[in-house]
């Protein structure tokens, strides 16, 4: 016999929803952070969590390593483990400064870096990259020999598409001359993407995957993993998806994890 309606609403409402659970989690977290690193914006905190000697660096990093087969080491690794999976299920996408990005340990930016002044010699050519007011960047290749300019190009923020096939980088230099300012150009990105789980760096069995990255990475990795979902909650870009809500429920287990490394 089929559950009646008033047996389904309850059964629907039954389900445990993470998010009240991990928007605290990461209140405990986020004031931990604060206090430790003694730093007033946030992005220097996070960087004093990936970077500098603190409790919970020094407690996860071992968690991480194959040999450690303890129980809180299986416990961090199978939810690092489950939310790799929920976040391959989907395609969870935030918008940061007008461009889209995917949430997901296949892509994450471990070590995000302000758009810097840089410049290069090669070929006769001088190479520069410059920022300019506002977050726009103003990219030009100079002739050493004649001091003239073969583009000049200003583009709002780093957009390696937009460059690419910019009339003046098509019209303007030669093949190796573009191959250069490819190179140049992309080691300007102000946001770096690292893939965790196919990368070149050593194998971390994880649950039942095996990552392919440095334990560092993988913690930086996990921390703006979560800041991202976190951000996303708080920007209003989380709607009632299930499968999106799932990928709160492995995320609140790290975050408790990791609290637990610093109490």
């Amino acid at each position: 016999m089929p559950l009646p309606p008033h047996a389904i609403d309850w059964m629907n409402r039954a389900e445990i929803d993470y998010i009240g659970p991990f928007v605290k989690a990461w209140a405990a977290f986020n004031a931990w952070y604060r206090h430790a690193s003694g730093k007033a914006q946030e992005r220097a905190m996070l960087e004093y969590v990936k970077n500098a000697p603190n409790a919970a660096r020094r407690n996860v990093l071992p968690l991480l390593d194959n040999d450690n087969g303890t129980a809180d080491a299986l416990k961090l690794k199978q939810a690092i483990y489950d939310l790799h999976q929920s976040l391959d299920a989907i395609h969870f996408e935030v918008t940061r400064k007008s461009v889209v990005e995917r949430i997901s340990l296949r892509s994450v930016c471990i070590n995000p870096r302000p758009l810097q002044d840089k410049t290069m010699e090669r070929f006769g050519q001088e190479f520069k990259a410059a920022k300019m007011p506002g977050g726009a960047i103003e990219v030009i290749v100079t002739s050493l020999q004649t001091r003239k300019d073969k583009i000049r190009i200003t583009q709002d923020q780093y957009d390696p598409n937009a460059m690419y096939a910019h009339p003046e980088f098509l019209a303007n230099l030669s093949y190796s001359q573009r191959n250069t300012l490819r190179q140049f150009y992309n080691d300007c990105n102000p946001r770096p993407m690292h893939d965790l789980v196919q990368g070149s760096g050593p194998i971390l069995t994880i649950g039942t995957a095996q990552f392919h990255c440095h334990p560092d990475d993988l913690f930086s990795g996990l921390v703006e993993t979560i800041y991202a979902m976190r951000n996303a909650l708080l920007h209003g870009e989380v709607d009632a998806d299930p499968q999106v809500l799932t990928c709160y429920e492995p995320a609140y287990r790290i975050v408790m994890q990791l609290l637990a490394c610093i109490r």
